[in-house]
């Protein structure tokens, strides 16, 4: 009888009848199979792990716990996506999982054709950290693959182990740009026909200190006006309905995917009503270290959001650190859907797999 409940609420969903806030156990009850994709509104039932907003957001519930191949044909595109390596030239484990993540990629999907690297790819921005870096990355990724770099907020921090430095934030963005080779920090790039945009915060953790005299907006993202009406005006160039636009932020949308309250702040409310104009966005974050295994890593509120977690070290309020765990993605993009394969790097497994419908105007 409470399986036939189920569904009669579950199929008036189909149509978007169903309240924002509807109980998470009524999704769990229902038994997924290989080939079953849904996508519910569950209530946010975080709170207590993370002071989001109240807002319920449409959560994308895994396909299956098996992670086998869900599909014959091959992407159109497909993506490595991982977050926060923190190379240190002091901390020999971060060198080794960031190898064992990039062989383990290469290993599950040898034939990637981009890898993008959402931030804190080093400790503090050091010049010996880029470049051990870059010469694991280089000897370590599909030769073939394209690059996509964020920059994060652990770029910017040479002066929290060097007091004595007087490194200026340019100088920190040039040697960013030089040693990941990029146009800027924030920049577009195209790639197989798809478009990649990246924003980034551009001021220091002592520079933000200066400004707002609050720690806890220390390592918030400041993004000028400049770099919002480059934004708005970039997220147009050839845009099409149906066909999704892959945007990076190091930190997330504060109230969002799991982790979130390690938020990007200041602007980024202002930032989503912007994206929100574009609802193929898929929106990548890195930053809080969050675990992959939770349902709301990946939610729907105008645009699809993706919590990246990290390949340094897994982390949540509630359990602290996990330096056994690091994680990221294998996306498979196809015409009508984007296929996100989460992957623990540590034991070669798969965590789960979210299919997500590519969203258009019209069923936003």
């Amino acid at each position: 009888m409470l399986k036939f409940i189920i569904s009669i609420f579950l199929a008036v969903d189909l149509f978007n009848l169903l309240p924002k806030k509807i109980e998470q156990a009524l999704t769990q009850d229902v038994q997924q199979t290989k080939t079953e994709q849904q996508v519910t509104n569950v209530t946010n039932q975080n709170t207590s792990k993370q002071s989001q907003t109240s807002t319920a957001k449409q959560t994308v519930v895994a396909q299956t716990e098996k992670q086998e191949d869900t599909s014959e044909s091959e992407p159109d595109l497909q993506l490595a996506v991982i977050s926060d390596s923190h190379i240190s030239t002091t901390n020999q484990t971060s060198a080794v999982k960031l190898e064992t993540a990039l062989k383990d990629l290469k290993t599950v999907a040898p034939d990637y054709n981009t890898l993008a690297v959402g931030g804190d790819m080093t400790d503090h921005g050091l010049n010996s950290e880029y470049d051990l870096f870059n010469s694991i990355l280089n000897a370590n990724i599909n030769p073939q693959a394209s690059t996509f770099m964020v920059m994060g907020n652990h770029e910017w921090m040479e002066k929290k182990v060097n007091r004595s430095s007087t490194i200026t934030d340019s100088q920190l963005i040039n040697r960013f740009m030089i040693k990941m080779n990029t146009p800027g920090i924030y920049y577009d790039k195209w790639i197989q026909g798809y478009h990649f945009i990246t924003i980034a915060g551009e001021k220091s953790e002592t520079s933000m200190m200066a400004l707002y005299h609050n720690e806890a907006d220390a390592d918030s993202a400041y993004i000028s006006d400049q770099q919002f009406s480059w934004l708005e005006q970039t997220l147009g160039v050839q845009a099409e309905d149906g066909k999704p636009i892959f945007v990076f932020l190091h930190q997330p949308i504060t109230g969002t995917v799991y982790g979130s309250e390690w938020g990007a702040g200041l602007q980024d409310q202002k930032i989503l009503a912007l994206l929100k104009k574009y609802p193929q966005v898929i929106l990548f974050s890195g930053h809080s270290h969050y675990p992959l295994n939770d349902p709301t890593s990946i939610v729907q509120d105008g645009i699809t959001m993706v919590n990246t977690s990290a390949v340094a070290y897994t982390y949540t309020k509630g359990t602290g650190k996990n330096t056994t765990q690091s994680q990221g993605y294998i996306v498979n993009v196809y015409d009508d859907r984007v296929e996100f394969k989460a992957r623990e790097f540590s034991n070669q497994s798969w965590i789960r797999t979210v299919t997500v419908p590519i969203k258009t105007k019209a069923a936003a």
